[in-house]
């Protein structure tokens, strides 16, 4: 779209005017504009208008759907840089399912506070997609609510940012109310009867439940993890990239936060499974001539694996151990509680997980803090009855040479 030039007109001494014409969806509109005390303040609403015109596709706001404005916003916002492929996915699945049917059609300059909180109730009492697939109600989760409800707020945001709206209508709107699910996570007895049936069934892909299960790695991050990335002889592994499925695609993408980007430690179980599959992998590319994947996560015919076949083998290993079933990501949050129990410092489970905020790492796996208070008690009291111990004995130490007689008298 060509930029319109515009025009300033004086109308009288404190009256100035704007006007402008463009091409939108083959037709020529006219902006005028007048009402503005000084040509200063005129031509500032001139390049706001403009500024309008270039991110929606029109300088009337509004004039233009919600619809219209959303799509217009979802193609900036998909371009600029700041959100992952796999967040845009999700942005546009809100915005094609939930909001374009309800309110695409409504005037965005004419959205309500009461008319987003209308919308919330009605994507809560019969929001949901193919409601009738396996026996499903038309409710919609809180949680999926709660999501559709920070797009729109991002989108209408932006809107107000850039001087589409006067104000954000769903700021002072509630979203519906959520509770975190509990955790699902494994025991220490179940985490090694899960390993142990691994270890002695020789499990392809036991390196890989070992990094799950003592690191708290993401799928996508386990994925991700090349072998430049993997320090036997130190006992490190550096985490730099996931490999994650977007639609049918597979993408490397950076990690969710700056935090996210870590060097930490394995222990000498992870170490020992990684140098056995370095070897079979090596022994692999020599049958096959050749192996063209640095991914620790690649199958014996060079393939690299994809994260449905991670998550079906998991399910297939935890079946075949005996133990409860759950989803892959429960792996990480076992990981994450264990360490608590063991009475690890909140601050450096954190920094392994990757997360920017211990304080959203003890609001996560606050159930697991009581036993690592009781973990910490334990040490304490043994500690304390040493300290005891050793002072009585200097005590007795001491009566014992003062009863003692001196022979050089």
């Amino acid at each position: 779209m060509t930029k319109p030039r515009g025009s300033i007109k004086r109308i009288t001494a404190t009256n100035w005017q704007i006007r402008f014409s463009y091409m939108h969806n083959g037709t020529r509109h006219h902006f005028k504009r007048a009402g503005f005390e000084t040509k200063t303040e005129a031509h500032e609403a001139l390049i706001t208008a403009q500024m309008q015109l270039h991110i929606s596709g029109t300088a009337h706001a509004k004039r233009q759907t919600v619809g219209a404005y959303l799509l217009n916003w979802f193609d900036t916002y998909s371009k600029s840089g700041t959100a992952k492929p796999s967040s845009l996915r999700c942005t546009n699945s809100h915005i094609e399912n939930y909001l374009l049917p309800r309110i695409g059609g409504e005037m965005l300059g004419k959205i309500t506070p009461q008319r987003i909180a209308a919308l919330y109730a009605d994507l809560l009492a019969g929001g949901r997609i193919n409601a009738t697939h396996k026996g499903r109600t038309a409710a919609l989760s809180a949680k999926t609510v709660r999501n559709v409800g920070g797009t729109l707020h991002k989108a209408f945001q932006d809107a107000y940012e850039w001087g589409l709206l006067p104000k954000n209508p769903c700021e002072k709107v509630k979203l519906p109310k959520w509770d975190r699910p509990e955790l699902k996570t494994w025991d220490y007895q179940q985490i090694a009867q899960f390993l142990t049936h691994a270890t002695n069934s020789k499990d392809p892909l036991l390196a890989h439940w070992l990094l799950i299960l003592t690191t708290g790695m993401r799928r996508g991050e386990v994925l991700g993890l090349r072998w430049s990335d993997v320090h036997l002889a130190a006992g490190v592994i550096t985490i730099q990239q996931s490999r994650v499925a977007v639609g049918s695609e597979m993408m490397i993408t950076t990690p969710k936060t700056a935090a996210g980007s870590r060097t930490i430690s394995i222990g000498a179980n992870a170490v020992e499974a990684l140098a056995q599959l370095l070897d079979a992998q090596e022994a692999a590319a020599k049958r096959l001539g050749g192996w063209y994947s640095d991914l620790v996560a690649t199958d014996l015919a060079g393939q690299p694996i994809h994260p449905k076949a991670l998550l079906n083998k998991f399910r297939q290993a935890a079946e075949a151990a005996g133990v409860p079933p759950m989803h892959l990501h429960s792996g990480r949050h076992t990981s994450a509680a264990w360490q608590l129990e063991q009475g690890i410092s909140p601050h450096i489970v954190s920094a392994r997980l990757g997360h920017s905020d211990a304080g959203f790492t003890l609001k996560t796996y606050a159930k697991s803090l009581p036993a690592a208070d009781k973990q910490a008690t334990q040490i304490l009291e043994a500690a304390l009855a040493d300290l005891i111990r050793n002072e009585n004995g200097r005590i007795r130490g001491a009566q014992d040479a003062l009863m003692t007689p001196n022979r050089n008298i």
